[in-house]
């Protein structure tokens, strides 16, 4: 299975009428809570080039892993992800990435709060505030090919009012990035 992720810029007023009509689709809203990426580099790899990313994610109950494959179609994030619980704690498991030759490249950190839809397909809509960036939402569904994940996201959209919104091809990660070199770049210290 594939997930089929799109990333859309919220304002305020947007987050509002979509957190309205996520209630009105009788969406099961989860609690906020705070999500901290840490992003890794491959010690002999380029991720960048590769359009992958190593992620250690640290939540109030959880420390995971992911590795995200390269998007299959672009602004979509349809990629191959494989995730899995670390028994231990975010320190043990730095250090034995660093011990491996990987090193941090950025940590992300956000307030995320996910609603699930009731219905087929199944779909999760994170509404996330991002430090740094501001609001956006991630709509994700599970689909069998890229093409099947096209379909049911712009559906999906389409049932959430948001279709009109450009989607945003880049991660958090490659966002923050830019804003940090864009920022020191107009500093007097370069």
């Amino acid at each position: 299975m594939l997930e089929a992720e799109v990333k859309l810029r919220l304002d305020v007023g947007l987050r509002a009428a979509l957190e309205a009509r996520l209630a009105a689709l009788g969406a099961h809203a989860g609690a906020e809570i705070e999500q901290i990426d840490e992003y890794l580099s491959h010690p002999s790899r380029d991720l960048r080039q590769t359009d992958e990313a190593l992620r250690l994610r640290q939540t109030p109950d959880a420390l995971r892993l992911t590795y995200k494959g390269p998007k299959l179609d672009p602004p979509r994030k349809t990629r191959e992800e494989i995730e899995f619980a670390l028994a231990t704690d975010h320190e043990t498991a730095s250090r034995l990435f660093s011990r491996l030759g990987f090193r941090r490249v950025e940590q992300v950190r956000k307030r995320r709060r996910e609603y699930r839809l009731p219905e087929d397909p199944p779909t999760s809509v994170a509404i996330d505030q991002v430090e740094g960036l501001g609001c956006f939402c991630e709509v994700e569904v599970e689909a069998s090919s890229v093409a099947e994940g096209r379909e049911r996201i712009a559906a999906r959209l389409g049932e959430l009012g948001l279709e009109h919104l450009p989607p945003v091809a880049e991660s958090y990660l490659e966002l923050l990035l830019t804003a940090r070199t864009i920022s020191s770049a107009g500093s007097p210290l370069g």
